[in-house]
């Protein structure tokens, strides 16, 4: 015969959450997230940007500057290799990749939106744009 545990049995405990992660901390709200908090700085490690980016998809979305216009960044892939470009410049082929240098590899952009387009994968926006 088996035994009949949690809910269905009725005999489940509460536990507060502040409890179970750590007994001597609170519970804080998360901190407002403003504008200087989505733009990218490439200047921090590819994991740290990668990460940024991240947590910033799918909204409010994190940024950087093209051109004079805003790009947004959705999701990307982290390459670990010494750039041979400063932090924060472009390398891209015109036709399949597109990725910007970080201090310790680069971050390859998969998807994007330009300012005033819409959402698009790298090789669609490559295909209609012009460095």
């Amino acid at each position: 015969m088996k035994t009949v545990v949690g809910l269905a049995a009725g005999n489940l405990e509460e536990t507060p959450q502040s409890a179970i992660a750590n007994p001597k901390s609170e519970i804080r709200h998360a901190p407002k997230i403003f504008t200087e908090t989505c733009k990218i700085d490439f200047t921090k490690t590819t994991e740290e940007v990668h990460n940024l980016i991240r947590g910033l998809s799918p909204f409010p979305g994190a940024f950087t500057m093209l051109n004079g216009k805003t790009l947004k960044i959705f999701r990307t892939e982290k390459e670990i290799i010494l750039p041979d470009i400063k932090p924060g410049e472009l390398k891209t082929d015109g036709k399949t990749y597109f990725k910007y240098a970080c201090a310790n590899g680069y971050i390859t952009v998969n998807e994007l939106q330009l300012e005033g387009k819409k959402k698009m994968n790298v090789e669609d926006f490559l295909r209609g744009y012009r460095f």
